[in-house]
Formats: C-alpha cells, sequence, structure tokens
C-alpha cells in the first residue's frame, strides 16, 4: 500500500516537474542577433541559397534546438535545421526551391525546451525575376536547312516546356510554303522531358531547337518562344531575315496609253534585286525605279510607235540568282483608268442639257407653288381683316346708339 502512494505521488511530483519547465521565460532581444543579407535578387528559375549566422545567449537556448525558416507569418515554416550541439549550427545555409516571379519576405526564428520560441526581427526581401528565352534565328538563305533554337534557363525543380508560335510580320494571315501552316500562325507543340525526342524539336540543358527549311514567304515573319514552368510563362519574339533570289510578280504589266507604251515591273528579292530592261532593240526610251521593303519597282516609258515586238523583256538579278519575265503588252486601253475618264466625261457632257432642263422645270413648278402659297396667304389675311373691321364697325354703331338713347335731364 505504501509502495502505491509512492509511485502516485512520484507521478504527480513529475509532472508538476514538467509543467515548470513548460512555461516560457523574458527574453532579452539585445541577446539575440543574425547576420543575413536582406535583399536578394535571383532569377524565379535559380534555387536560391540564404547563409546566416545567429548568436544567442547559450546558458538560455539549450540543446536540441532548431532554427527555423518561415514566409511571411512565423508559422508558415518552409525550412528547418536541426542543431543538436551546442558548438554547432551558428553558421548554416536555408535552401529555397524555385520562387514565382515577385517579392517574397521571409524571417528565422529558433525553438528549444518546452515552448520556448525567439523570432528574429530582421527579415530577408527576396526578389525574383523573371528570365525570357533566347532564340537564336541567324541569317538564312532560301532552301537551305537549318534549325531554330531556343534556350531558357533550367527550373531549380520541375521541368521547362517549350511552344513555338509563328505569325506573320503585318499580323495578316499569309500562305506558308509549309505543311505545318495553321491559318494565322504555324506553331508546334514540344512538350517532353530530357531525354525524349519529339518530331519538331529537341531538350537539352534548357533548350529547345526546332529544324527548318526557310523560304522567301517566311522573310520578316515572326517566331515566337514560349517557355512554361511550374510558376510562370516567358516568351522571346524575333523576326526572320531570309536571303532569297529575286522572281519578277505578277503585278508588273505594259500598256499603251496614246502615243506612250508604258511597262511596269516588279521585283521581288532579298538582298534588294535591281531591275534591268534589255536594251538591245529599246531605243528613245526613260526609266524611273524606286523600292520598298524587299519590292523594287520600274517603270520604262518609249514611244509606242518605235516598239514592235508583243513582249517586253524585265529582268532582276541580286548575289543568289537572277530572274527574268517577257511581259505581254496590252494594246486596249478599254481597263485603262486615265483612258477611261475622258469617256465617262463625255457621257456626262452628253447629257448635261437634259439635266440642266429637268433643273430649270423643276425651279420653275417650285416658283409657281411658292407664289401660290404666297397668293391664298395673302388673300386669306385680307379677309380676315376684312372680317375685322366689320366687327368693329358693328361694334361701333351699337355703341352709339346706346348711348344715343341716354338725354340730359332737365332742372
Amino acid at each position: 500500500m505504501a509502495l502505491t502512494f509512492f509511485v502516485i505521488f512520484w507521478i504527480l511530483l513529475r509532472s508538476t516537474s514538467c509543467q515548470f519547465q513548460c512555461i516560457p521565460e523574458t527574453l532579452d532581444d539585445s541577446d539575440f542577433y543574425i547576420n543575413v543579407t536582406e535583399h536578394i535578387a535571383v532569377r524565379f528559375t535559380n534555387c536560391i541559397q540564404i547563409p546566416h549566422e545567429v548568436t544567442f545567449p547559450r546558458d538560455k537556448v539549450t540543446v536540441p534546438y532548431k532554427k527555423m525558416l518561415f514566409k511571411g507569418d512565423p508559422s508558415n515554416v518552409v525550412d528547418t535545421k536541426v542543431v543538436d550541439n551546442v558548438n554547432d549550427g551558428a553558421k548554416d545555409t536555408f535552401s529555397i526551391t524555385t520562387l514565382p516571379p515577385g517579392e517574397h519576405k521571409y524571417g528565422v526564428k529558433l525553438e528549444w525546451g518546452c515552448n520556448q520560441t525567439y523570432v528574429f526581427p530582421k527579415r530577408i526581401h527576396i526578389s525574383a525575376l523573371t528570365t525570357k528565352p533566347t532564340v537564336l534565328a541567324s541569317l538564312m538563305e532560301e532552301r537551305q536547312q537549318t534549325r531554330l533554337t531556343c534556350l531558357a534557363p533550367t527550373p531549380c525543380t520541375g521541368e521547362v516546356f517549350f511552344l513555338w508560335k509563328w505569325t506573320n510580320a503585318d499580323g495578316q494571315s499569309r500562305m506558308m510554303d509549309s505543311d505545318l501552316d495553321d491559318y494565322n500562325y504555324m506553331r508546334w507543340h514540344v512538350r517532353f522531358g530530357s531525354r525524349h525526342r519529339g518530331r519538331y524539336g529537341m531538350k537539352y540543358r534548357g533548350g529547345n531547337y526546332l529544324p527548318f527549311l526557310p523560304t522567301a514567304d517566311h522573310h520578316n515573319t515572326n517566331i515566337t518562344c514560349i517557355a512554361t514552368y511550374d510558376h510562370d510563362v516567358a516568351e522571346t519574339t524575333v523576326t526572320l531575315t531570309v536571303k532569297f533570289s529575286p522572281r519578277i510578280l505578277n503585278s508588273s504589266h505594259c500598256t499603251v496609253k496614246g502615243e506612250l507604251l508604258l511597262c511596269v515591273c516588279i521585283s521581288w528579292g532579298n538582298p534588294l534585286s535591281p531591275i534591268f530592261w534589255p536594251s538591245e532593240t529599246l531605243t528613245d526610251y526613260s526609266v524611273t525605279s524606286f523600292s520598298n521593303a524587299q519590292r523594287v519597282s520600274s517603270t520604262l516609258t518609249m514611244p509606242a510607235a518605235k516598239y514592235h515586238n508583243a513582249t517586253v523583256n524585265c529582268m532582276s538579278r541580286n548575289e543568289l540568282g537572277q530572274a527574268e519575265s517577257a511581259i505581254l503588252i496590252q494594246n486596249s486601253t478599254e481597263h485603262d483608268g486615265v483612258n477611261s475618264l475622258p469617256e465617262s466625261s463625255e457621257g456626262f457632257c452628253s447629257a448635261l442639257p437634259w439635266l440642266t432642263g429637268l433643273c430649270f422645270t423643276l425651279n420653275l413648278v417650285f416658283v409657281a407653288v411658292f407664289i401660290c402659297i404666297y397668293l391664298r396667304s395673302r388673300k386669306q389675311q385680307k379677309e380676315s381683316r376684312e372680317e375685322a373691321d366689320t366687327y368693329a364697325t358693328l361694334r361701333k354703331a351699337d355703341m352709339d346708339e346706346a348711348y344715343s338713347t341716354i338725354s340730359p335731364q332737365r332742372k
């Protein structure tokens, strides 16, 4: 029986002792200090290291104790260091994985014993910066196999996925010499991990490349590489430059206007391809030219009577090649806007007398109607005035008559 009471007494004593140990003691802020960088700027894809050194009273902070890194609120702990030896742990490094782009605030706290906690007042501000991918697209030559390369930072954790998007420089739809045409733009979805090959690209150390066979239609179009991460999407757009041999456009034409032969030849090439008019059969002519983007327009003017062939040769040349076209001369001027103008004017002039007569007749009718309305209005006003005068006369007669019945009384 005595043993039972002793055991119960010991348990109660032990419980009371633990409760006294769990009472937090008052701490002096001047005894605690942390040496850490308060402002850190990193790319959002980087793993973040936060070196630090803490100072605290050894007689109060007992081992084992914990150093904790928290984000925002002290209860939101993101990294913990457990120190078992009082001589260790003063210097250490916290680690943070990839952060979303933006501003983030962290703090450090200590925990030891039973419910003993100290939160350092100093805060660590981390700026996670967005980094755009790099697109490598060197000067290309038509029909020469090449590749487009997109390089993006490898994330600290997770993977990066690539998306290629292609649009025209003017934002308009254009038929492309490719089986990958997709209305307003062409795009390739490239979503795979390391060591995985796809149809349109390959990932290697945070990069992706796209096999590409350029044509003249790809010149001045925009290619965009979009890198997708767990926390962000970054993209970069570049304009492609493709060198190609000249070609004579179908808008080139020759027309006889009166006594002159006018020929317009339009060439498209990169580099710019000047236009030449073979002069063996040409005499007494003039040439004017101008260029816009990769197009060169040249106009040949000469007397029509001095040229007797049905076509005029136009030639264009640059460092990649040469193009030549025989432009058919249109002898008919029915579709020429300048020549059709006199015919339109003549038709208008022939109809002018009829229009003049019609306008004169309408004016006469308008004047007659106006006169009728005016005379009728005057007549109505006159009748109204006469009625008013008659009424006034009658009223006057009545009043005179009434006054006539009153005669002065004799005294």
